[in-house]
């Protein structure tokens, strides 16, 4: 059953030439932070808030 509180499909933001592709995860957030073209760094936070905060970092 989906949860309501979260949307089905992932977002993706760009900043400084980087994609973030935010994701939720069960009880976490996933972030995937890559150039294009490169290999993505995955990030892990509590919430979405937490998760955008620390890619853009």
């Amino acid at each position: 059953m989906p949860d309501s509180h979260h949307p089905e499909t992932a977002d993706l933001v760009e900043s400084n030439g980087y994609q973030i592709r935010l994701s939720p995860s069960g009880l976490e957030w996933l972030a995937f932070v890559a150039r294009p073209k490169q290999r993505p760094t995955l990030i892990m936070a509590p919430d979405r808030t937490s998760v955008v905060a620390k890619a853009h970092e």
